[in-house]
């Protein structure tokens, strides 16, 4: 099952597989109240999974809190990649500015991503030009050391004005192109509202 998200902050659709809860972020009361009843709902009131619910409940904080910090557009929690299996992912989605080293007008798209995520892949989607990383790593989530894999994207707006910005946790274990390639679509899944002066590569 898919479903395609409208965000209005951003003026922007973005297509999400399985099932997702996007986490308010403009009031916190209201963010607290979305995450417990989140918590609820997935972990339920067992007192066996009290320290279940509390670490979830102190991860879900850090994330709105960074996301909230970081003033996102966006914050999408993944429960299920189909009924039944489980898919915990988090995404944030904000705008950045190009950086000044990427905003020499005479490069290309494709050159000026390359300065903007050194380490990144430039990619050719059909919702723009985007740069993307991953990486397999470890986040600390109470006690213990999880294992997650942590992608970032740049996508160029139709304007090319600024930059969409996608962070993504995924706190499995698999292999990371995997999970590359799925988030590589969800990126490619997004439409812009709003009809934007188009950008002509190196001009």
């Amino acid at each position: 099952m898919t479903r395609a998200v409208a965000v209005y902050p951003a003026q922007m659709s973005i297509v999400l597989p399985g099932t997702w809860a996007n986490i308010p972020l403009d009031d916190e009361r209201a963010t607290e109240h979305a995450i417990s009843e989140l918590l609820k709902k997935q972990v339920g009131r067992d007192d066996r999974l009290a320290r279940l619910r509390r670490d979830a409940r102190e991860r879900l904080r850090a994330v709105a809190k960074d996301a909230r910090e970081a003033d996102a557009v966006q914050l999408a929690l993944s429960l299920e990649i189909l009924p039944g299996i489980p898919f915990p992912a988090s995404m944030v989605i904000d705008y950045r500015p190009w950086l000044d080293a990427a905003a020499v007008g005479d490069l290309t798209l494709a050159q000026r991503l390359a300065l903007q995520l050194p380490s990144g892949d430039v990619l050719d989607l059909e919702s723009g030009v985007a740069v993307r990383t991953f990486v397999d790593t470890t986040m600390r989530q109470g006690t213990d050391d999880i294992p997650v894999i942590k992608l970032e994207y740049y996508l160029v707006v139709p304007s090319g004005e600024r930059l969409l910005h996608v962070v993504a946790d995924v706190p499995i274990e698999c292999d990371p192109e995997i999970i590359a390639t799925l988030f590589d679509a969800i990126v490619d899944s997004i439409r812009w509202f709003v009809e934007r002066n188009a950008v002509v590569d190196g001009e």
